[in-house]
C-alpha cells in the first residue's frame, strides 16, 4: 500500500520561471525530434496544467502552500469544481489521445476531472489520487462515475438492495493511494517509450516516481528534483507547450471549441414537493446555486436546498386554481462561474420539465 507524502528528496522550490525564446526554440525543436521517435506516448500531469482554469496549484507562486487556511480552501475549491472548464492543455491532450495513436494514456494527481470533461475516456485516464466525480460504495465496492460533484453527506448506494454508504475517491496527504488507478499508471510508464511530465513539481510520491520508468520530459515553470534525470526540460506555460507540440505535429486545432452541458429536470416527486434535479439516477443538480417559483402577482417563493443536494418546494406553495393545468414560471439560478447566469422554464405539475446549462468554450 501506498500513501500520499512529500518525496524524500529535498529541494528548496524557486519562483516560476520561463526559458528564454532562443533557448525555447532550441528545447522545441529537441521535443520535435524525440516526439517523432516514439510510439507509445503517455501524459503525466500536475496542478500546473489547472490553474489557467483558476483552480490553484499548491507550490507555484500563487499556490495553496503560500495563502492561510489553505486546506479549507482545497474544499472550496471541490465544490466550484462545477463551474471550471478545461484549459488548452486539457483539450489538446484529448484530442492527441483521440486523434493520434502514439498517444496511449494520461495520469494525473488532480481531482478536478478536467481530462474526463474536456473528452479524455476514463478508460484512458488514471485519477492516481482519486477524483472528485467518482464514489464508491463502502459495502458492495460499486464504483459510479458522476457528471457532477456530489454532496458529501447523506450519499447511499444506487443499489436499492445494498445499504452502503458513498464515498468520493479523491485522497488528502498521508491518505492510502487507490491501487487501481496507481497500477494503471505504473502500467502506461513502464510500457511507454517518451512520458510528457506537465505542470508537476514532482514533489508528491507515489506520483513523482512513475515517469521515470521511460525516458521523460519535464514542462514545469518551477525546478523540480528529477530535473537531472529527464531527457529533457522545459520551462514554459503547460498551455504554450501544448500549442507548440500540436504545432510540431501539425494536427488541426480547430478542434478545440468546447461546449459543457449540464441537464436538469423540474418534477413531482410522489412525496408532496417539486424538486429540481439531474435526469441522471443519484445525481443532485450541484451546478444550480438557487431555484424561484415566480407566482402571480410577481412575488417569488424560494425552493429549500437539502441535504441530499435537491432542491424541493412543496406542491401546496403553488398557486391553487387548477394546479395540473396551470403553467408555472420557474427561474433556475446557476453558481458564480457559469457565464449564463439563469434560464427560466415553464413548468406544469404532473407534467416533468427539463432544462439545460450550455456553456461554449473558444481557446
Amino acid at each position: 500500500h501506498y500513501f500520499i507524502q512529500s518525496n524524500l528528496r529535498s529541494l528548496r522550490m524557486v519562483s516560476e520561471f520561463c526559458d528564454s525564446k532562443e533557448i525555447l526554440e532550441s528545447k522545441y525543436e529537441k521535443l520535435s525530434q524525440l516526439v517523432s521517435r516514439s510510439t507509445n506516448i503517455v501524459f503525466f500531469t500536475g496542478a500546473g496544467i489547472s490553474t489557467a482554469a483558476k483552480i490553484p496549484d499548491f507550490r507555484g507562486d500563487n499556490g495553496l502552500d503560500k495563502a492561510p487556511l489553505n486546506i479549507a480552501q482545497m474544499g472550496i475549491s471541490e465544490r466550484d469544481l462545477d463551474c471550471k472548464m478545461p484549459t488548452i492543455g486539457h483539450r489538446a491532450i484529448s484530442l492527441l489521445i483521440n486523434n493520434d495513436p502514439r498517444f496511449k494514456f494520461v495520469a494525473t494527481s488532480n481531482h478536478d476531472g478536467l481530462h474526463q470533461k474536456s473528452g479524455t475516456p476514463w478508460e484512458k485516464t488514471a485519477n492516481v489520487f482519486g477524483v472528485a466525480y467518482i464514489e464508491v460504495c463502502n459495502t458492495c465496492k460499486t464504483q459510479y462515475i458522476r457528471k457532477i460533484v456530489t454532496p458529501a453527506l447523506q450519499r447511499l448506494c444506487d443499489k436499492s438492495e445494498c445499504v452502503g454508504k458513498l464515498k468520493k475517491t479523491g485522497v488528502r496527504y498521508g491518505q492510502m493511494v487507490p491501487v487501481e488507478p496507481l497500477e494503471r499508471a505504473e502500467k502506461a510508464a513502464d510500457e511507454a517509450d517518451l512520458v510528457l511530465v506537465l505542470g508537476s513539481s514532482m514533489t508528491t510520491s507515489p506520483f513523482c516516481n512513475l515517469p521515470s520508468l521511460s525516458k521523460f520530459i519535464i514542462c514545469n515553470r518551477q525546478s523540480t528534483p528529477y530535473d537531472k534525470e529527464a531527457e529533457l526540460v522545459i520551462h514554459d506555460d503547460v498551455n504554450s507547450f501544448m500549442l507548440k507540440l500540436l504545432q510540431l505535429i501539425d494536427i488541426d486545432t480547430g478542434l478545440f471549441n468546447f461546449e459543457y452541458t449540464q441537464e436538469f429536470v423540474v418534477e413531482g416527486n410522489g412525496e408532496g414537493s417539486v424538486v429540481v434535479t439531474t435526469p441522471r439516477p443519484n445525481e443532485p443538480a450541484t451546478f444550480i446555486d438557487t431555484v424561484r417559483l415566480i407566482l402571480p402577482d410577481g412575488s417569488q417563493k424560494s425552493f429549500e436546498q437539502r441535504l441530499n443536494g435537491e432542491f424541493a418546494l412543496p406542491v401546496e406553495t403553488f398557486p391553487e386554481q387548477e394546479l395540473s393545468n396551470t403553467v408555472h414560471k420557474i427561474t433556475v439560478e446557476f453558481k458564480e462561474g457559469f457565464e449564463v447566469l439563469s434560464v427560466e422554464i415553464d413548468f406544469k405539475l404532473g407534467a416533468p420539465s427539463h432544462g439545460a446549462l450550455v456553456k461554449q468554450v473558444q481557446y
